[in-house]
């Protein structure tokens, strides 16, 4: 039988959300390649007028990471001549989900007013993708993001309120269905959608990934739903903007023209 987070055990649904189980390395490996490949561009003004821009959120189930360990697609933007900025936000529990997701619009929408850049996408993974999504259905970015690039993301807050990473989060179903993009009016969204998930992705973050996408292709956003096989929930993220991927060549067609 398909799993259903509401019947499984709370073991199941722990095993099912955290990402780090299923990964094809260890996840400190992961976090010391992001903070490494980072480091060249940290302090460095990659955001250029007039030039395409991708905005990347960082996941970290809300709680861990910062944008100086987002910064790895430099290279790849600045070989396409595309501006990158990495969204700094209050990790929780310092902050509720919902003033994370107040944060990020704010820098999203600061950044885009300097930017004048012809193209946006507004990108993320994991809680990163909730929160790229929460900023697309912003109705003060509305019109204002070409594409949002939603990786391994989490659309339906609920099944995290019985795991135990939520213990940093406070959340209960109320807020859970309050903050969950799949289950709230979308507004007018991005122009376009690419969702993404590892073929190395648990289960349950495929299945939220592909019933994001088809709500999205429902409300006639023209949307891409890829499941990359040789990619998981950590390394998917490197893929945006590198020519000859999937991923990249679909984000690279949106941004560039």
């Amino acid at each position: 039988m398909p799993f259903d987070w509401r019947t499984a055990t709370d073991e199941e649904v722990e095993h099912q959300y955290s990402p780090s189980r299923h990964a094809l390395r260890p996840l400190d490996e992961y976090f010391v390649q992001y903070r490494e490949r980072s480091a060249r561009w940290v302090g460095v003004d990659t955001v250029v007028p007039g030039r395409p821009l991708l905005v990347y959120i960082h996941g970290g189930y809300w709680q861990r990471l910062s944008a100086a360990d987002s910064l790895f697609n430099g290279d790849d933007a600045d070989a396409h001549g595309i501006s990158l900025h990495a969204v700094e936000y209050t990790l929780a529990p310092s902050a509720t989900v919902e003033q994370i997701v107040e944060e990020c619009i704010d820098d999203v929408e600061r950044v885009i007013a300097g930017a004048a850049a012809p193209r946006v996408a507004v990108a993320g993974c994991s809680a990163g993708a909730h929160l790229a999504a929460m900023c697309a259905m912003s109705p003060r970015l509305a019109g204002l993001v070409d594409v949002a690039v939603l990786l391994s993301g989490i659309y339906d807050l609920r099944p995290v309120v019985r795991i135990s990473d939520n213990a940093a989060l406070g959340l209960d179903a109320e807020r859970a269905t309050a903050l969950s993009p799949q289950l709230l009016p979308l507004g007018r969204f991005a122009r376009h959608a690419v969702v993404a998930a590892g073929g190395h992705d648990p289960a349950e973050f495929v299945r939220q990934s592909a019933e994001f996408a088809a709500r999205l292709a429902d409300l006639d956003v023209p949307t891409v739903n890829l499941v990359v096989p040789e990619r998981d929930h950590f390394d998917l993220p490197y893929d945006i903007l590198r020519e000859g991927t999937a991923l990249g060549d679909h984000v690279l067609k949106r941004l560039l023209g």
